[in-house]
């Protein structure tokens, strides 16, 4: 049976993954209140300029899915890092998954590989987030969000897309550590509480 850091391990992986390949694929990492119109890492929306009524579009930069498409090569450098990162969570949360139905021994082994996994991807997600804002100063972006510039979305503001991927990111930071803890239970806990007790030597006093 799973021990209960192992079970709250598991369902951190597998939410903390859902999490942030959920706002990975939102196009509202920065968002113009003004026009409504949203920009996200490989996506965005947006309203037809000579129809003041007309319904928000959401598409692909380009049409369809080309690096050479995007706005800067500070947002490629973005979507490898941080849909690489949420691709590696997701192969972590299908191995923490498994390590729930298998023997003890094995166990403890995969969860300790997948947390190592889980900071790799922690760390290029973080580096993912610091260089989205570096994008900002391109033509496409300055035409949705005037005045922008590097780290400074101008008129526009950060949106829940892009928050959303920091709490995923800054939730998932815990999954490494737990994992190493995966097999504690709380009697093992109380085993040790007890010798350590029994082995302390008694004074008498006279």
């Amino acid at each position: 049976m799973a021990s209960p850091i192992g079970i709250l391990w598991s369902l951190l992986s597998t939410m903390v993954a859902g999490t942030c390949s959920f706002s990975f694929m939102q196009p509202y990492w920065f968002i113009n209140p003004d026009t409504l119109h949203g920009l996200g890492v490989y996506s965005y929306c947006a309203k037809e300029a000579r129809y003041k009524h007309s319904e928000q579009f959401c598409i692909i930069y380009g049409g369809h899915f080309d690096f050479s498409h995007f706005p800067s090569s500070a947002w490629q450098a973005a979507c490898v890092l941080y849909g690489g990162g949420c691709n590696l969570l997701c192969i972590c949360a299908l191995l923490a998954l498994i390590t729930l139905c298998v023997p003890k021994p094995i166990d403890k082994k995969i969860a300790v590989w997948t947390g190592y996994i889980q900071t790799l991807a922690v760390m290029i997600m973080v580096a993912g987030l610091v260089i989205y804002p570096l994008g900002l100063d391109s033509r496409f972006v300055q035409r949705h969000c005037p005045q922008a510039t590097l780290y400074s979305a101008g008129k526009c503001h950060i949106g829940w897309g892009y928050m959303l991927a920091i709490m995923g990111t800054a939730l998932s930071i815990f999954c490494p550590f737990l994992s190493h803890y995966t097999d504690m239970r709380v009697h093992d806990r109380m085993d040790r509480f007890q010798q350590q007790t029994m082995q302390r030597p008694s004074y008498r006093y006279v």
